[in-house]
């Protein structure tokens, strides 16, 4: 990626620097919503996307927060046909969308700095890069509900003041001086990251396969596996297998097909199963094993955390 200079790569323009003062009310490490029931115990959350919604259920457009912790932030949004989010990028962040419902059209700049159009629908991810620009639109005949993923102090910027204004926020202007970003990941096997897939479409290319991964992406600050399989294909938890945990980082996952269940530091009775739609949430030293549960077909689980190579702690061996 070249640096951006005036008028062609640097922008050296006006810009206006979103001051999200009131996410202040989402005190750090309140990584679930205040939906009763959501809490599974003092190691794991599950966030049930029908309770959302049943909490919204009067509103054409709502935003409920469901995770925010010292690494990432991340929203179920549900959002009318017609809505429109103003051209933008962040300049030190990562966002990644899983569709679970509607359609978008997505704007995204690439690399050489043109845009690549296209529409996301259910079952869909999408991945925008730090530092490009990006727009996206509702389109269709009903409302898009999505999960939306940014780094915890994500703070947008755009190359023109939005119009609407929005409550407890300043838009100041501002100089913005950015460049390539030498911690990228290269993919293994030298081709660009997907920037959009669905699940739908992939479990067709993977018909007859008992399981499966897609790798979703591997930037500085961000890591994600679209992971599928039908029930009784994975290893089971018990005494000897509890998964494993990750030490100085939370994991979470959305339910993109099926059912899944997931076992947190080893206590089986207390498994906890999540549907499409579902958020599901492992703080750091957590151990959990996620499985392939639905009996009807494929299970898929879009997995995220902030760490591109990140490592994995496992029971010693016996």
């Amino acid at each position: 990626m070249r640096h951006r200079s005036t008028g062609v790569i640097w922008m050296f323009v006006v810009f206006a620097l979103l001051l999200a003062s009131g996410t202040a009310a989402y005190a750090q490490g309140s990584f679930f919503s205040s939906l009763s029931g959501t809490v599974v115990d003092a190691t794991g959350a599950v966030i049930p996307g029908a309770d959302v919604k049943a909490k919204h259920k009067d509103e054409r457009s709502w935003r409920e927060p469901v995770i925010h912790d010292e690494n990432s932030r991340a929203f179920l949004v549900q959002e009318p046909v017609g809505t429109k989010h103003d051209r933008r990028l962040y300049p030190d962040s990562p966002a990644w969308w899983a569709v679970l419902n509607g359609r978008i059209r997505f704007d995204v700049e690439k690399p050489d700095r043109t845009f690549e159009t296209f529409e996301a629908t259910k079952g869909s991810y999408v991945f925008v890069p730090e530092r490009m620009l990006h727009s996206y639109e509702v389109i269709g005949s009903q409302p898009a509900i999505t999960f939306e993923v940014t780094l915890a102090s994500a703070t947008p910027v755009y190359p023109e003041r939005p119009a609407a204004s929005q409550p407890g926020v300043e838009f100041i202007p501002v100089r913005l001086s950015t460049g390539p970003n030498p911690l990228d990941v290269p993919d293994p096997n030298a081709r660009p990251w997907p920037i959009h897939f669905n699940v739908y479409d992939l479990a067709k290319k993977n018909d007859g396969k008992k399981n499966w991964t897609q790798e979703a992406i591997r930037k500085n600050r961000a890591r994600g596996n679209l992971i599928c399989g039908h029930a009784g294909s994975d290893q089971p938890p018990g005494p000897k297998n509890r998964g494993h945990f990750h030490s100085d980082f939370a994991e979470f996952w959305v339910v993109m097909l099926g059912e899944l269940r997931w076992t947190f530091e080893g206590d089986v009775p207390n498994a906890i199963v999540a549907t499409q739609g579902d958020i599901v949430y492992a703080p750091p030293k957590t151990w959990h094993v996620p499985q392939f549960w639905g009996k009807e077909g494929l299970n898929c689980r879009l997995t995220s955390s902030t760490y591109p190579s990140a490592n994995h702690f496992y029971d010693p061996a016996r």
